[in-house]
């Protein structure tokens, strides 16, 4: 019997595992896919949105950890550069204001640089919430979970970026879910201007 139990228990942690809900392709526009999934044992999505630029991976990389430095101040939506930690490690930060009566937003993540190969690298983000002190008019986001992925072939860059983010407090999935399109969508529009 404790056998049997035994095996159900490892059958339900690789159904957890790998049970995770299809992808739905909610935009493709201007070379752009942006997909959506529920997570489980959550009432939020995450994403995950790819395009292709036709520049090296090595530019799309720069791009991504080039930010103006954090001085204490911050401008709503900007991605702001706080220290290095690493050879491969970096921290940065950013803060959303909302409207009235919601209150605004910020995170702190680690970003590790990880090269697969020549032409392919893997930026790991996680949630770093004590990285910076905390702010009395934001909620700090504790839960961040992503990636990106830079794939080079001939000169041309396929990027991807998946992501999962709880926005704390009393937001409503159905709001927090709303703006896991527009986001990537001005992320991916940018970074494609690389390729004009």
């Amino acid at each position: 019997m404790k056998r049997i139990i035994l095996t159900l228990v490892f059958v339900f942690q690789i159904a957890l595992l790998f049970g995770q809900t299809p992808w739905t392709l909610k935009k493709n526009n201007d070379g752009i896919r942006i997909y959506t999934r529920m997570v489980p044992e959550s009432q939020l999505k995450e994403f995950k949105a790819m395009t292709q630029v036709e520049v090296p991976l090595q530019l799309i990389l720069d791009e991504l950890l080039e930010a103006p430095k954090y001085d204490g101040n911050s401008v709503s939506g900007t991605s702001y550069y706080v220290t290095q930690t690493g050879s491969n490690t970096h921290v940065f930060y950013a803060m959303k204001k909302l409207p009235w009566p919601v209150r605004n937003r910020d995170v702190v993540t680690q970003l590790t640089v990880e090269r697969i190969s020549e032409n392919k690298v893997k930026l790991h983000i996680e949630s770093l919430p004590d990285g910076i002190p905390s702010k009395e008019n934001a909620i700090r986001i504790q839960e961040v979970k992503g990636f990106w992925l830079l794939e080079e072939t001939n000169g041309s860059t396929t990027d991807t970026q998946q992501l999962y983010l709880d926005p704390e407090g009393s937001l409503p999935a159905v709001v927090t879910n709303a703006l896991l399109i527009k986001g990537p969508y001005k992320t991916f529009s940018d970074l494609q201007q690389l390729g004009s």
